[in-house]
Parts: C-alpha cells; structure tokens; sequence
C-alpha cells in the first residue's frame, strides 16, 4: 500500500523530534564523584643511548639461469655468513628484472647489525666475494642505536621519574599533613635525537679512523640523546565543604 506523500512527511517529522527535544535537553557534562585539589608538575629527564654497532647493507646483484633464483639467494647467505662476523644476516629486499640474454637478473639486499671493529674491513670483504654473476657492495651504514638500546635508557629515565614523583610527594604530604596527597596520573612523552655532529662528519671521522687503523673500528661509538618529559597530576580529595 502506498502512503500518500504527506503522511510520509508527518511521519519523518515525528520520527525526527525526539531527536532534536533530546538535543536540547542535554545540559553541560558534569564530574562525577568528589573533586580532587590537583598539584601539576612538568619533570624532564634526559640521558645518552650509546651504541657500538650499525646497521649494515649490503647490495648484491645477481644473475642466475631460469629458476635458480632460490640457490643463488641461499649462496648468498651463506657467503655474507662466512665473512666470519658474529652476526646474522638476512634478506630484507629484493626484485627481479629481465634479461636479453635469458637470464634472471636480481638486485637483492641484505641486512645484519654489525659490531663496529668489523666494520672496517667488510667493504673489502664483500669486493672479495664479488664473482661472475655476483656483485656485492655496501649499501649503507646507519650507527643509529637499536630499539633495546634505546627502551633500556628510557626504563632508566622512568625510574628517575618515579624517584622524583616519590619526592615530591613525600614533600607535599609533609606540608599538608591532613591531606593525604596521592599519585593521579603520570603522562610520559618521550623522544631521540642524534648527537649534534652532522652524520656526513661522523662518517668522515670513522672512515679516516678505519684507514688508519684497519685492523678494528677504534671505538668511535653513535649516540642520542634520550629525553623523557612528564606531567604529573598529584591529587588529594577536595574536603567537604560545611
């Protein structure tokens, strides 16, 4: 059965009012519960993440028969393992392209995290392994420090925070003995920044030091600066008023 059009309309409209009646009745969000009389404090911590390694890439180009692609990538590993490094290493890219000849032709990437005094001597390395059908070379080397580098510093940095959440709590209950002030909330924002020497100066440094001394990496170490801010909201329940 079909409406006729105005009933239709009156019935959108009723449907449509209570809406708008509820729209207008809603009055201003209040709190619940007591009132708490807050202390707001901003604390920064800060401390040094230090490394003595580097995330390490290296670049191989593969050309290999139809279908070997597979035991070609396994040779590979296998010849990065074998440069007698205490690391593992692992593909993280690769892509294929044709060739006229009928081969395959692989650009492929492999990355491992490589303790500095090794770092030195892997571009002659990779240059060694370098054969017919393959070419190695490094790709990059990034001295940034690592995620658990970087989370054991900023467990530390918490702690400090805490210590001196302790104190000031401590100290504010001593003034207001009656009060019973109390942890509310702790807001933490944290964040890294590298160390003020430009990247392309470090690296000059490192490879005048890795010629000078090619027997190990000589100790140059990459580091951020790890800083923690906190707000802290210290709270007592607010007395009731007589």
């Amino acid at each position: 059965m079909r409406l006729p059009l105005a009933a239709l309309l009156a019935a959108s409209l009723l449907a449509a009012a209570p809406v708008a009646v509820q729209a207008q009745d809603a009055g201003p969000i209040t709190r619940q519960g007591a009132a708490d009389d807050e202390v707001v404090l901003m604390l920064e911590v800060e401390d040094w993440v230090e490394t003595s390694s580097a995330t390490v890439r290296i670049s191989a180009d593969l050309a290999v028969e139809s279908g070997t692609f597979g035991a070609a990538r396994d040779e590979l590993v296998s010849t990065l393992q074998g440069f007698g490094i205490d690391t593992t290493w692992r593909i993280v890219q690769f892509s294929k392209q044709a060739d006229d000849a009928g081969f395959e032709r692989w650009s492929v990437m492999a990355e491992a995290r490589v303790p500095e005094a090794a770092l030195s001597d892997l571009s002659a390395k990779a240059k060694g392994a370098t054969k017919p059908g393959r070419s190695l070379t490094v790709a990059s080397i990034d001295y940034s420090p690592t995620m658990a580098e970087r989370e054991a510093v900023t467990d530390t940095l918490r702690t400090r925070v805490y210590e001196r959440v302790g104190k000031e709590l401590s100290a504010l209950n001593a003034a207001f003995a009656d009060r019973g002030f109390r942890v509310r909330m702790i807001d933490f924002t944290q964040s890294f920044r590298p160390m003020p020497m430009a990247k392309a100066e470090m690296q000059m440094m490192r490879s005048d030091m890795a010629q000078a001394a090619p027997g190990g990496g000589g100790g140059l170490a990459g580091a951020e600066k790890a800083t923690i801010t906190a707000r802290v909201h210290l709270a007592a329940t607010a007395p009731v008023a007589q």
